[in-house]
């Protein structure tokens, strides 16, 4: 079957724009994201450029865009200045999964050493962002956590009660603040789990109106290796939240830790369908996560 060809317009629109920007590609775990790195004219990217960058059938395809630059005098509180904009053309308001996109890139790009561990600082229009690259994994401060309704977390482990496509009847769930809201769903087998039928939305009672991620998770055999915990998750959303499943694993880190009582096992590997992601539990509420993002592909328009 020949492949299709991008619509002539937005090949166009495209090339007028950008014509001879180089960029990168980077898919792992959380997405793929289309980097920019010290490219001026990036950095004032349109809505409909973005637009048209990130469409699956004429542009490049991506859930979202990311502009880094270097800074000039860089200090201890920052060394790199970025933005980035979800596939919708909208800026990103969680900037953590770009910050992450980014930091590879400077790997990928040998801005940084390969074989070392080093910090990373972003100016971003929301705020400033943390990363820590190691050859194994790109780890990024995703904040402070809190119960939604704490009183009731505390004293029942849920808040919430959600019915799945695929299972038999409503389950607890326990809602947490991260960015936005997660819902997280404990199952009893990963049988269980694999049998959701995720294509269909979950019914969340009392219904929510915040934008929430709904998580399904069950503990993995043995549950500690290597002096992690393990557990298995899947994650319902679409394409504009598929950014959220680092910050759904962390929640649903924290959901199990409130259930299971082991608030001494601060590490836990997080299987999902797209990839493992490594949830790190810090004092204060506060939550870091790892993710390799190792499928790179260098593009010029």
């Amino acid at each position: 079957m020949t492949a299709s060809k991008p619509p002539v317009q937005h090949q166009h629109f495209l090339r007028e724009t950008l014509a001879g920007t180089t960029f990168v590609k980077i898919t792992g775990p959380t997405g793929d994201w289309i980097v920019f790195y010290d490219t001026s004219t990036a950095q004032s990217l349109t809505e409909a450029q973005v637009i048209a960058l990130c469409n699956r059938r004429s542009g490049i395809g991506a859930v979202g865009v990311v502009a880094v630059t270097s800074e000039q005098q860089p200090t201890a509180d920052v060394t790199y200045r970025m933005a980035a904009w979800q596939a919708n053309g909208q800026p990103a308001h969680n900037v953590t999964e770009p910050a992450r996109a980014a930091t590879s890139v400077l790997a990928v790009l040998n801005k940084i050493p390969l074989n070392e561990t080093s910090h990373h600082v972003f100016d971003t229009a929301v705020g400033v962002v943390t990363t820590v690259y190691t050859p194994s994994y790109i780890g990024v401060d995703i904040g402070q956590w809190c119960y939604t309704a704490p009183e009731t977390a505390e004293a029942a482990g849920s808040d919430v009660f959600v019915m799945a496509a695929g299972l038999t009847d409503p389950r607890p769930g326990l809602s947490l603040q991260l960015e936005n809201t997660h819902i997280t769903i404990a199952v009893e087998s990963e049988e269980e789990l694999e049998n959701i039928d995720l294509n269909q939305q979950p019914s969340i009672e009392p219904a929510v109106t915040s934008p929430t991620s709904v998580s399904f998770v069950t503990p993995q055999d043995p549950l500690l290796q290597d002096g992690m915990g393990q557990l298995k998750l899947r994650h319902h959303s679409d394409e504009s939240s598929y950014a959220e499943l680092a910050s759904a694993c962390a929640a649903a880190t924290v959901a199990f830790q409130t259930w299971a009582g082991l608030k001494q096992l601060n590490i836990w590997k997080v299987t999902t369908p797209h990839g493992d992601i490594v949830v790190q539990l810090h004092e204060q509420h506060r939550l870091s996560t790892f993710a390799k993002l190792s499928s790179v592909f260098f593009g010029q328009l």
